[in-house]
């Protein structure tokens, strides 16, 4: 019986992926080198040659439903080997960004990638919408002899964080649900059971927290310690380092902002955790990764597109203004002048929190993890499958002769 299904092609989707990334498409001779210099790639999972290959046949549908992308962390062995340079691991870049214009039902990621013009006009338009929101709240010059009289806590609550934290949530979430959808439910050939989604959630923790698979993007069989004096997983610890200093600040600022402006409320964590350790990693983290992509030393900073610029300069303006913001307090500098800083701030951070976390480059902090836990959901399901299959076959009975 003939097999009618019919494979759609997308002619313009080639001129796309050129469009966000440096990626030669063309130079590619599917000789394989890139899958076999890659310390992550599989049998089961043989990237990014099998990208490629579907990136030039213009295998939209096929891409989208891929998890292989996220999987990968970027090495750079593959582009540093490929004997065509056709920049194998920026393909794998640009189909990030492909994928998250894809989970976005939206359409302001393609945007975003598209165009400079549109992601500066994206983001001045949240900016003026903060500015608005806070001249109607707390007006142009402060009123009040204390920060907190001058700006409540209760309305930066209730009109700035928490709004922002269920757009955040609502937006992720229906992009998450979008990529299972593509990923697990419409793949006909695999069905998880419901066990496993609960028996794997283990990997998406651990991966969210730890980002372990960038320590395993160097296959070399040396120790750990030797790798670490060597300087081989500085790439991993920065990027976690700058993960846990963000995440530790958003959570104290959205939930605990009483707490968090309370200076006598347990000094020592708030000048451990706060003062140096997450406004630390937040500004030397950015620091690091914005001279990685000057110097172009290493394979994966040599090719940066403008949303990645964006990224960490939004990323690094917002750790120095919240460190200035901190220390303003802390110091207990005028009214007039906390007042000034804090609008500063946020004219920086909600345009990047709004427009660069769930339609950019930071929601990568989101994919990725959860790509890890689909992909094991998969797999296990599949084993689980193959072996029922197995167990289900009847038994031969040789026959007497």
């Amino acid at each position: 019986m003939e097999n009618n299904n019919v494979i759609k092609t997308d002619n313009d989707l080639i001129k796309y992926i050129r469009h966000i990334g440096d990626s030669n498409l063309k130079k590619c001779f599917q000789c394989g080198t890139c899958s076999s210099v890659c310390p992550l790639s599989t049998e089961d999972r043989p990237f990014p040659r099998k990208e490629m290959l579907m990136a030039g046949w213009g295998l939209k549908d096929k891409l989208a439903a891929d998890l292989n992308p996220w999987l990968c962390y970027y090495c750079g062995e593959c582009s540093k080997n490929c004997p065509r340079k056709a920049e194998p691991g920026e393909l794998m870049m640009s189909l990030r960004r492909f994928l998250i214009s894809a989970y976005d039902f939206t359409g302001i990621s393609r945007l975003l990638y598209k165009s400079k013009f549109g992601e500066l006009i994206a983001l001045l338009a949240v900016a003026i919408l903060i500015f608005v929101e806070w001249v109607v709240l707390f007006g142009l010059t402060p009123h009040g002899a204390t920060l907190n009289q001058a700006v409540s806590p209760d309305k930066i609550d209730y009109f700035f964080d928490w709004p922002l934290t269920v757009f955040l949530g609502v937006v992720l979430t229906s992009f998450i649900f979008n990529m299972f959808k593509k990923t697990v439910l419409d793949d006909k050939s695999v069905k998880v059971p419901l066990k496993l989604y609960i028996t794997e959630g283990w990997s998406l923790l651990f991966n969210f927290f730890t980002q372990y698979r960038y320590a395993k993007c160097d296959d070399d069989n040396r120790s750990f310690l030797t790798k670490l004096k060597e300087g081989k997983y500085n790439f991993w610890l920065t990027h976690l380092f700058l993960m846990i200093s963000y995440v530790s600040l958003f959570v104290a600022i959205v939930f605990f902002l009483d707490w968090f402006q309370d200076e006598s409320s347990l000094p020592l964590l708030h000048v451990v955790l706060f003062d140096y350790f997450a406004s630390i990693g937040l500004v030397f983290g950015t620091a690091y990764f914005i001279i990685k992509r000057f110097t172009k030393k290493i394979e994966r900073s040599k090719f940066s597109h403008h949303t990645d610029w964006m990224f960490v300069a939004l990323l690094f303006l917002t750790g120095v203004t919240g460190v200035m913001l901190r220390a303003a307090i802390v110091y207990k500098y005028s009214v007039p002048v906390i007042f000034y800083i804090y609008l500063i701030h946020l004219l920086i951070l909600f345009p990047m929190l709004v427009i660069e976390v769930p339609f950019s480059k930071w929601s990568h902090l989101a994919y990725r993890p959860v790509a890890i836990y689909f992909a094991n959901l998969k797999e296990k399901a599949k084993k689980l499958q193959t072996a029922g299959s197995i167990a289900a076959q009847p038994e031969t009975v040789p026959s007497e002769k």
